[in-house]
């Protein structure tokens, strides 16, 4: 069977624009004398959608559109991921994530999502009940087992622990399937394709099954999709894919011998800027901005948001603000325009100083008789955030906030100071990563200037201030925080590893005191297993670490 796999960029809620890409692939795919064309999961109206599902007018429009995809489809099939209803037995929802099978103008089949995910960013148990049960649909001389995504990271022989009791897909294998396919939404995160190629090859070897699996590409706010659809024979051998962080369309001919493709996986650096790039270049175009606004600092995360900026929007919409006070150092408003210089973009100067001057005057009366501390400090990152977003709501600039993981994470940023933007594009990213993109960005010519590279870390908010004044060093902190934050350790756990408890209680006080900040974050682009956002629940008031 020759199957065409269209993995496409929906927009959540955009029903008749998915619609459109639908159809337009289904045509495609006829041309190419595909018989049957398959797109991924909820691709027709957007994953994650949300508390949409819970919108009645949102699911009649999309059984509607269900049905007009359906009217034009002939001799060869379309497969599409939906949502359906079926209230036949009064319980639960009646709300199903749904793949749904056309051909000769009607939908022909419905293969409902057996296991819902409830983990991390996942919350399908909120809006939809699981399959009765598993059916193979013959179409074509070919017996199809149609799976959704979460139905398929079951598979006993891959997984050491598995999360759920049954194994959809094993069952379809038992009931006689001879063509696998799996229309998916998995997020993206660093190494969580290649752990797909590991799992399905697995999967398709020892089941002798050849298996085609159609990813969704784009970014939906702060979940990333990076597409790379796969296809394997009866063999495991992976021989097809598709590409990573664009749309595309790859044809499968489950008959043809193909050459294997034996790696999924590019360098971190290569993976991480790609995701980024899209995940900017996704949030701006499906909620309308077309300019960038960034505040330079002469720091590294400045600068690499800055060149991210170019990248997703293009230097001719890339504007950026220095907005130095009497603590900047000379050596940053130059290294800065000489980053401006190296990108080719737009800028402005304006200092901070009056404004701020003006400010301690006002709050003389308030604070006179005390020491300055960290109050005066933010007062100059609350100014410049009134400076950006002025002028964000001047020109319709989209602001781009420039803190990285390792700061968020110990509540090293300012709210409603640098906190202050649409979207945080780093903010998965530890400081110590930021500099290994520095140096990738950097591996052909100088794009980031060097000094800014070399330079201390320093928030410049006081006389000769360093990050490492208030915070360990970056890769000791780095080290800490990924196994609070990703790996659930706690303080006895680290400090046995690190042999400094010192400092791992005050890093592990600091995360959990500053939850609070990251609440009201922007949205940040998940590139780990464990970002700030969605997928991390912890309440802000609590008394778990009570010894820190």
């Amino acid at each position: 069977m020759k199957i065409a796999l269209c993995q496409i960029n929906p927009i959540i809620g955009d029903i008749k624009g998915n619609k459109d890409k639908i159809i337009n692939g289904y045509k495609r795919g006829v041309e190419l004398d595909a018989d049957l064309v398959i797109f991924p999961e909820l691709s027709l109206c957007g994953y994650p959608p949300l508390d949409l599902v819970e919108k009645e007018e949102f699911r009649i429009a999309l059984s509607e559109a269900s049905n007009q995809i359906a009217e034009i489809t002939g001799e060869t099939g379309l497969l599409f991921g939906s949502i359906t209803e079926d209230y036949e037995d009064n319980i639960g929802t009646g709300i199903y994530n749904s793949a749904v099978l056309c051909y000769k103008g009607r939908i022909q089949f419905i293969q409902n999502k057996t296991l819902l995910p409830n983990y991390d960013v996942f919350d399908e148990v909120r809006y939809f009940e699981p399959a009765k049960d598993v059916f193979i649909h013959e179409f074509k001389g070919q017996k199809l087992g149609i799976s959704i995504c979460e139905d398929i990271w079951n598979d006993d022989d891959y997984w050491k622990n598995r999360r759920y009791p049954i194994d959809p897909v094993k069952k379809l294998v038992k009931k006689g399937a001879e063509i696998l396919i799996n229309i998916s939404a998995s997020p993206y995160a660093f190494g969580r394709r290649e752990e797909r190629y590991e799992m399905l090859s697995t999967l398709t070897a020892s089941e002798r099954i050849p298996l085609a699996y159609v990813c969704c590409v784009g970014a939906q706010t702060d979940l990333i999709f990076d597409g790379g659809s796969m296809c394997f024979n009866s063999n495991g051998d992976l021989v097809k894919i598709g590409k990573y962080f664009e749309e595309d369309l790859i044809l499968f001919d489950t008959e043809e011998n193909y050459e294997e493709i034996a790696s999924v996986e590019r360098s971190f650096e290569a993976e991480l800027l790609d995701s980024l790039i899209l995940g900017i270049k996704d949030y701006a175009s499906k909620t309308g901005f077309t300019k960038a606004l960034v505040g330079l600092s002469g720091g590294i995360d400045s600068a690499i948001v800055t060149y991210l900026a170019v990248k997703a929007f293009g230097k001719e919409n890339v504007f950026v603000v220095m907005m130095p006070s009497k603590y900047s150092s000379e050596g940053s408003i130059k290294d800065s325009e000489k980053l401006i210089s190296n990108l080719g973009i737009s800028s402005e100067m304006i200092s901070i100083q009056p404004v701020f001057d003006e400010v301690l005057k006002m709050l003389n009366p308030v604070f006179e008789g005390t020491k300055e501390n960290i109050a005066e400090e933010n007062i100059q990152s609350r100014i410049r955030g009134l400076y950006l977003m002025a002028i964000s709501n001047k020109f319709n600039y989209m602001l781009l906030t420039t803190g990285n993981k390792s700061e968020m994470a110990v509540g090293y940023a300012t709210l409603y100071g640098d906190m202050s933007g649409a979207l945080a594009v780093i903010g998965d990213v530890y400081k110590t990563d930021v500099y290994r993109l520095a140096e990738f960005i950097n591996r052909e010519e100088e794009i980031i200037p060097k000094q800014i590279i070399d330079k201390e870390p320093s928030a410049e908010l006081r006389p000769n201030q360093k990050d490492q004044d208030s915070l360990p060093p970056y890769d000791l902190l780095d080290k800490i925080l990924q196994m609070y934050l990703e790996e659930y350790k706690e303080l006895s756990e680290i400090t046995e590893e690190l042999k400094d408890e010192a400092t791992v209680r005050k890093v592990l006080r600091l995360v959990d005191m500053n939850e609070f900040k990251r609440k009201q974050a922007a949205p940040v682009l998940r590139v780990s297993t464990k970002a700030f956002g969605y997928g991390r629940r912890f309440p802000i008031v609590q008394k778990w670490n009570r010894n820190f």
